[in-house]
């Protein structure tokens, strides 16, 4: 078996990251549905045998911006990908703490979901390509090598808006951040 064709029989955790809100936080916004529809795309493709999906990103930390938010950004997303996506419930799999909120947190929180519920450690980051190269990347390379039972993949959707001070920025705090879990950390 070729290396192309092991990623079909492995089986695989999806994770993806919200970016933005519309009104106000009362509706997932643009770039948030370009990543959930990339999500879809790749699940419908079956070029990767996707057994579950992990949400974990909470409420927006500021009120007055975000006034209409509801519900925790985890499931507004678990029912676009029902309810768009026709995305088995079942396998999607939200984290219930609303204080994660940033893409360090919510990365972590995902990693502690995917070992408590006992999925699998192949992770496949789905999301935008300027959010995944370098940042996310970089992120899920260091936390993966710290145990060889922890493999990653990465599907960009590369239609998306970013930007470059924002990317680069995260991408040194998210370094530095990923290597402290790593040595701090059992993975």
């Amino acid at each position: 078996m070729n290396n192309e064709q092991s990623h079909i029989i492995r089986s695989w955790t999806v994770v993806t990251y919200p970016q933005d809100f519309s009104n106000n936080g009362g509706d997932l916004g643009p770039q948030t549905i370009l990543r959930l529809e990339k999500l879809v795309e790749t699940y419908n493709l079956g070029k990767y045998k996707i057994s579950a999906i992990v949400l974990a990103c909470g409420l927006g930390p500021n009120k007055y911006e975000y006034p209409n938010q509801s519900e925790s950004f985890a499931v507004m997303m678990k029912r676009w990908l029902v309810n768009e996506g026709s995305i088995d419930p079942s396998i999607i799999h939200c984290s219930q703490n609303d204080r994660v909120w940033n893409c360090i947190e919510v990365t972590l929180e995902m990693t502690d979901m995917i070992n408590r519920s006992h999925l699998s450690r192949n992770i496949l980051v789905v999301s935008t390509g300027f959010h995944i190269y370098p940042r996310m990347w970089i992120t899920w390379k260091i936390l993966c090598s710290m145990n060889d039972s922890w493999k990653s993949a990465y599907i960009p959707a590369w239609n998306g808006k970013y930007s470059i001070i924002h990317e680069s920025a995260g991408t040194v705090k998210y370094l530095v951040l990923a290597l402290w879990y790593r040595l701090t950390k059992k993975f």
